[in-house]
């Protein structure tokens, strides 16, 4: 199934999204997260990727859909590829990059592996992915088949054709389309609270005091 358009976050949405901070997102978000393991492999200077998820769901040897997602890919996409947990072929590499920044994408994350990370390297595109791999996915004369722009999960989360990937050098995150208003409301802006913790810990409260959990320490031990 190819599904050619979805509803993209705006280009205003996105710019502001560059401004929060994926780690801020885990401690109040539960869902949304990819597992440690897929993460970024150092293919640019920057870690930093913010674009609307265009998903990818294909077969472990089979690179043909990949092929035509880069092709449907705008300037502020993200190719997120789902490959059912395989990790011997590499669905990206050298060509798929050029052909990806022609397009102006911004990143690929991979639930699988990665090759020609040095030229990819070269080129400075972000890639998070679980590893990387000297062996390719296949150019076969007739697919296997495969998606786009549907469901996909990726290191665990869940991910939605149109909703935001935030990636930094931690990992990548995902924030829904119907929560990014919400996240942007939340998330941006200065934090004059963080500002007054950090500036009490240097003048030498203690963390444990001031976030409560010496208070809930002394309650597990009433208890016992």
């Amino acid at each position: 199934m190819v599904i050619g358009d979805v509803d993209r976050p705006t280009d205003q949405q996105l710019e502001t999204l560059e401004q929060v901070d994926p780690n801020e997102l885990g401690h109040h978000n539960h869902f949304g997260h990819s597992s440690p393991e897929l993460s970024f492999i150092g293919t640019a200077k920057s870690a930093q990727v913010v674009g609307s998820a265009l998903t990818v769901r294909i077969p472990p040897v089979d690179g043909t859909m990949v092929h035509k997602a880069i092709e449907l890919a705008g300037p502020t996409d993200v190719i997120v590829i789902e490959m059912g947990g395989h990790e011997t072929n590499a669905p990206w590499g050298e060509i798929t990059t050029h052909a990806a920044v022609a397009n102006g994408v911004r990143g690929v994350v991979i639930d699988g592996s990665v090759t020609d990370t040095k030229p990819i390297s070269e080129i400075g595109f972000p890639v998070f992915a679980r590893g990387r791999t000297n062996r390719t996915v296949q150019r076969l004369t007739e697919s296997l088949g495969g998606d786009i722009n549907v469901p996909v999960q990726v290191g665990g989360a869940v991910v939605q054709p149109g909703d935001v990937a935030l990636g930094n050098e931690d990992g990548v995150v995902f924030v829904p389309k119907d929560q990014i208003n919400r996240t942007i409301e939340r998330y941006t802006g200065t934090d004059e609270a963080e500002a007054a913790l950090i500036e009490r810990l240097y003048d030498g409260e203690s963390l444990a005091e001031i976030s409560g959990a010496n208070d809930r320490i002394a309650d597990l031990d009433e208890q016992e």
